[in-house]
């Protein structure tokens, strides 16, 4: 084959890149909008497994920490580890789909000790959450509170406790107004607010970026979820 020929075919197979990256546009394809979701959506656990919709955090729901058989029409979550440990947390939940919103969930649970925590979270990632819980006092007496973590920084009130008496069944829930979350339970007098409204921007894949010296410390790509969580911090599930 002429040498120059040769050439001439080789170079029909480059590829041809543009000059200017910045040159380069691509018009968003015309798709349908999706559904928003259904008001008033319940799930009464009937199934033996999970509804798809669920997502459990770095460990598959396995009968050994989470059960719909157990009792039938309820979900059984065994105490997992603290939202510091990075294996073995045993949370159930649903990605937030508005920053307007409300999940509500009713628990029956009685803590030992207070190492032993369980209640519904606002969970974006391991270092930026809110957590209302019934743990034990320090009488071994149970109590509602609220803890959060904020970029790692975690803390709990305290002081705003509820004591919660005999009451092994009670209602708890949240709600999302854009940048306001608010907390409130229900043991049989109603529904009531607990503690005071808390920046629902912390659960934002935004405020979950962190850098340090230039080098990316922690990322936020998924979004915020909703549902609950159990702690077992003597380890014995």
């Amino acid at each position: 084959m002429d040498p120059a020929h040769q050439a001439d075919r080789l170079a029909a197979y480059r590829p041809r890149v543009p000059t200017s990256l910045l040159a380069v546009e691509i018009p968003a394809p015309d798709l349908p909008a999706g559904e928003p979701a259904a008001d008033g959506e319940v799930d009464g656990f009937d199934q033996p497994t999970l509804d798809p919709r669920w997502s459990t955090l770095r460990r598959p729901a396995t009968p050994d920490w989470v059960t719909l058989t157990a009792r039938p029409s309820h979900l059984r979550l065994h105490g997992g580890r603290s939202p510091q440990s990075l294996v073995g947390p045993s949370m159930v939940a649903r990605r937030v789909p508005s920053p307007d919103g409300a999940f509500e969930a009713t628990i029956e649970y009685r803590p030992r000790s207070f190492r032993h925590l369980a209640g519904i979270t606002a969970y974006h990632n391991t270092r930026n959450w809110y957590f209302l819980h019934v743990t034990a006092d320090d009488e071994g007496q149970a109590v509602l509170r609220v803890a959060r973590c904020d970029r790692g920084e975690l803390s709990v009130d305290e002081a705003d406790g509820v004591p919660l008496g005999e009451a092994r069944r009670l209602r708890l829930g949240l709600d999302l107004q854009g940048a306001v979350l608010r907390f409130r339970h229900d043991s049989g007098d109603g529904w009531q607010r607990i503690g005071s409204p808390l920046d629902a921007t912390v659960l934002s894949a935004e405020h979950a970026e962190e850098f340090e010296n230039g080098q990316i410390r922690a990322l936020g790509f998924t979004g915020a979820f909703v549902g609950p969580w159990a702690w077992d911090l003597t380890g014995g599930a």
